[in-house]
């Protein structure tokens, strides 16, 4: 049987082999898979036996209806850090399918996290229109809130894990808030201008707002090797991971916000993973040791 989540207030769930659902006025949480589905997961997927797996649907900072999925170890008894899950692409593509999260974020979070993350306004079964650097970092910010009602959540200890677009994302985040503490910063983009893929110019025009006003000044504004002097937490600390065969963001990217962060003062690291593309899908579970060897190190 799954067990429950304390939110607000005591909420008692039948098990069913139906999804069962958890509300409050602010936001609701479904379980992602079927008890019966996910039961069957288990034999062959052990780590899952370890978390509970949702999807939370929950309101931004201006109503817009948001979903998320949130991944919860099981143990009772104990308090878990938490990963701010940063998702990359843009609108409905790059969204956290199920198999990246039995595959890669269900193998962290079995290791003791929670993970939590947004699919972002514009994405199927959100409201809005996506938006690189500006409305989505509110709607990721929006989700302390459902954080500080997590009663096994430890809130001194909360990273960041950002995947390409979602390293915009982490900059921008650590030039609102403090709470997090460490960020892992994986095959994203340092100046988005700088892309090789001419493609990304469209998407820049539909996603960055006031692009068609001022290319040059609002790509530099989201741009992540240019926040870094704005970085609230002076004690932050950075793991930077790519491939280096990665077609879509340049491996040079990571080196030079490494490079950067480092000559700033922050603990910085930088990993490289030979004859690896942008998912670094040949090399997931060396990724994945990387990832939490790090976590414990910064979050002790």
């Amino acid at each position: 049987m799954k067990h429950c989540l304390v939110i607000l207030v005591l909420f008692f769930l039948v098990t069913t082999n139906a999804q069962s659902t958890i509300e409050n006025k602010d936001y609701s949480m479904t379980d992602r898979f079927p008890l019966e589905k996910y039961s069957k997961m288990k034999k062959v997927q052990k780590q899952l036996e370890k978390v509970n797996i949702y999807d939370i649907t929950y309101h931004s900072f201006d109503k817009t209806k948001v979903k998320g999925f949130l991944l919860l170890p099981n143990e009772e008894g104990k308090k878990y850090p938490v990963i701010i899950f940063n998702r990359g692409g843009n609108g409905s593509f790059g969204m956290v399918n199920d198999q990246y999260i039995i595959a890669f974020l269900s193998k962290i979070a079995s290791r003791g996290f929670i993970i939590i993350g947004s699919q972002l306004r514009g994405s199927e079964g959100s409201e809005g229109l996506d938006e690189f650097g500006g409305k989505d970092i509110d709607d990721v910010m929006s989700l302390f809130g459902i954080i500080n009602n997590i009663q096994t959540a430890d809130t001194t200890k909360i990273a960041q894990i950002g995947w390409s677009r979602g390293g915009i994302t982490n900059f921008q985040l650590l030039k609102r808030t403090k709470k997090i503490r460490t960020t892992i910063n994986i095959a994203g983009p340092s100046d988005i201008l700088k892309t090789n893929r001419k493609e990304m110019f469209v998407v820049y025009q539909n996603r960055v707002r006031n692009y068609a006003l001022d290319s040059i000044y609002y790509s530099n504004k989201i741009s992540p090797i240019f926040q870094i002097d704005s970085i609230l937490n002076k004690k932050e600390s950075f793991l930077f991971m790519h491939g280096d065969q990665d077609e879509r963001v340049s491996v040079s990217d990571s080196k030079e916000l490494y490079k950067k962060t480092k000559r700033k003062g922050y603990k910085s690291k930088l990993i490289i993973f030979k004859n690896s593309e942008h998912s670094l899908f040949n090399q997931f579970e060396k990724a994945i040791n990387d990832i939490v060897v790090w976590l414990n190190e910064q979050l002790i």
